[in-house]
């Protein structure tokens, strides 16, 4: 059976190109409105059900890694995909195409801003998106459940107790103890024996240190994170040093996403540094939340106004590659060890998890918003194209974008 897997995995990987894996990203990229759970949805969509070039499991499996490491959890389950099918060059050619097309708009965005105190107004012509990319997450993650859980009862409890926690509390700590609890019960309620697995035998063919770039990557980005915790950047007279040291900084202390650091970032770029007035923070944010991508593609913004074109690129590249470098190198430990009994079982348990936050992180979307009858109609003809027909999402998105803008210039 196992023999079965590995020659399918293989032939996946065999199909898929980088310039696919580049195009796929980059169409992805352009629609991945709603946070990270979104673009998840999006992936399951396109990569597992429309082209088959995934399976559902390292779908969760990206889930899983990217919860338990810092930096923005959508760019580092991309960084996972691509790594799994390309290697290195996959994950970065994953990472270039599905930040292009927010962090273009988000360039051009910041020009304006800066150089005719601009501001676009977009609450009406994205009024539909939330219900439709809500939608979408709700399809991807009912068939998840359906293809993965559903014949299960054990995990069928774990998978609802996670919604009903998270509706009550959705703070990271709830999540990440949700987590550890999934892993618990995985352990516990597993099929797979385990019988004489320790941790210690677990990890004994596992990852052997080598100096290499990884390696050395990795302790460059190490040294840099202790320059960050203890405030050496204040002593840097080059912008564009600081730049760099500074955001590279945040993607290594960023766990839980951007709506957990939004604070963090306001009392560091505004208050410490002074980078950014009050205003021009919210208005970062304010852009950032209406491209499609991560809300910190609002690095763009703030190295864009600190030192144009180059500092925004640097902002850029120094918010994900640091974390996404951490992911690949976790990935290789984490893939050279997924087959042992006790990684399944734990893992079995998580993807329970899993499923139930992307159910309810459908859910949240749906209910913060006004909820007119439009909005309620939208919403449910997006799910039964997304469940049933199994429509694209890219066009329910764009859909849902052009009726947004007939409703406000017609």
């Amino acid at each position: 059976m196992e023999a079965a897997q590995i020659s399918i995995a293989q032939a996946q990987k065999t199909r898929v190109s980088l310039s696919y894996l580049f195009y796929t990203f980059l169409k992805i990229g352009c629609v991945s409105f709603g946070g990270y759970m979104a673009l998840v949805a999006l992936m399951q969509k396109l990569l597992v059900d429309k082209d088959e070039v995934v399976d559902n499991e390292i779908i969760l499996e990206g889930i899983t890694v990217a919860s338990l490491l810092p930096g923005p959890l959508a760019v580092n389950v991309v960084a996972y995909i691509g790594y799994h099918l390309k290697g290195k060059t996959g994950a970065l050619v994953s990472m270039l195409g599905v930040l292009l097309p927010a962090c273009t708009l988000m360039l051009l965005l910041s020009w304006v801003y800066f150089t005719y105190s601009y501001k676009v107004e977009w609450a009406l012509i994205m009024q539909y998106v939330a219900a439709t990319v809500s939608a979408i997450i709700l399809s991807a993650g009912l068939q998840l459940f359906k293809k993965e859980i559903s014949k299960d009862h054990k995990k069928i409890v774990l998978c609802v107790f996670t919604i009903v926690v998270i509706s009550v509390s959705n703070s990271y700590m709830v999540t990440i103890a949700l987590i550890f609890i999934g892993a618990i019960a995985g352990f516990f309620m597993g099929h797979h024996k385990h019988a004489g697995i320790s941790v210690r035998n677990i990890f004994k063919s596992g990852y052997k240190f080598k100096i290499n770039t990884g390696s050395v990557l990795m302790g460059m980005l190490l040294v840099n994170e202790a320059l960050f915790l203890t405030n050496a950047y204040k002593n840097l007279n080059n912008i564009l040093l600081k730049i760099g040291m500074v955001f590279s900084g945040i993607s290594l202390s960023l766990f839980g996403g951007g709506y957990v650091m939004i604070p963090i970032m306001q009392s560091l770029f505004v208050k410490d540094l002074h980078w950014l007035t009050v205003q021009e923070f919210i208005d970062a944010i304010a852009f950032s939340q209406a491209t499609p991508g991560p809300i910190l593609v609002s690095s763009t913004f703030i190295g864009y106004k600190l030192a144009g074109i180059a500092g925004a690129i640097l902002a850029t590249v120094a918010m994900f590659a640091p974390s996404a470098i951490l992911m690949i190198i976790v990935a290789k430990l984490f893939k050279k060890n997924k087959n042992h009994a006790l990684v399944k079982n734990v893992v079995a348990g998580i993807k329970a998890v899993v499923i139930g936050l992307i159910i309810s992180s459908a859910l949240r979307i749906l209910f913060q918003q006004y909820l007119t009858p439009a909005i309620v109609i939208i919403a449910i003809l997006a799910l039964i194209l997304s469940f049933k027909y199994k429509i694209n999402p890219v066009y329910l998105i764009i859909a849902s974008i052009s009726l947004g803008v007939l409703t406000k210039y017609i």
